[in-house]
């Protein structure tokens, strides 16, 4: 059987792309956030997906996969705890009797890693630690048993928008899921392509792939 929490990672956490601003370099530079980056900042990038979410047990779904359109846009810059961000606005289009969900993220770069600002307090989470090497393990400073690592740094992946030479990260935890008698092992693979951003995601529950990202196109200033 399958089933669907849908992690959002932070990339997951709530799906998304990373951001970037501190650290040294301008957006043009290929320092922190710019051109030649893992995610590339600007006002007004953005990046089209198709966000796919398998069938599973919920009466409001369907007995085959559901696409939404899913759009992930750089909209402005925000200042937090003495830190600069990037703002991203992420949006997943209403279809098949869903409402359209909207909201915002909180990204930044710097010369160690991509951030995400996340939690209650508020605290940053390196969805991606620079520069990529290959078996390079950390954790969610808050939740140790939340594990990411970089699984690959030259995997060669293809979709609508093209192949792409990708750094995979694995994000990995257990989580209980109302109805089991045992954890179910949560894997959120993120591909991410120097100068495009993140391309591929998906996220397994157990061995089942429950939901995933594909870009489409994507607009870079």
């Amino acid at each position: 059987m399958k089933r669907c929490a849908v992690v959002l990672s932070v990339l997951v956490t709530m799906v998304a792309l990373t951001a970037g601003c501190g650290g040294g370099g301008g957006e043009d530079d290929g320092g922190p956030g710019g051109s030649d980056s893992y995610l590339p900042l600007a006002i007004g990038n953005r990046w089209d997906y198709t966000f796919t979410l398998a069938p599973d047990v919920v009466p409001t779904q369907a007995g085959e996969n559901q696409e939404f359109p899913y759009h992930e846009t750089v909209v402005g810059f925000a200042s937090l705890a003495g830190a600069e961000y990037y703002v991203i606005e992420t949006v997943r289009e209403a279809a098949l009797g869903y409402a359209e969900s909207k909201w915002q993220q909180f990204r930044r770069e710097t010369e160690d890693a991509i951030e995400a600002r996340v939690g209650d307090p508020a605290y940053d989470l390196p969805v991606l630690r620079l520069p990529p090497v290959q078996g390079d393990t950390w954790t969610d400073p808050f939740f140790p048993e939340v594990t990411f690592t970089v699984a690959a740094t030259d995997e060669h992946v293809t979709v609508t928008a093209g192949t792409f030479r990708c750094v995979r990260v694995d994000q990995e935890y257990d989580k209980m899921l109302e109805g089991e008698q045992s954890p179910v092992h949560i894997t959120v693979r993120s591909w991410y392509a120097r100068g495009v951003g993140m391309v591929q995601e998906e996220t397994l529950e157990d061995d089942a792939v429950t939901s995933s990202l594909e870009l489409l196109s994507y607009d870079l200033n």
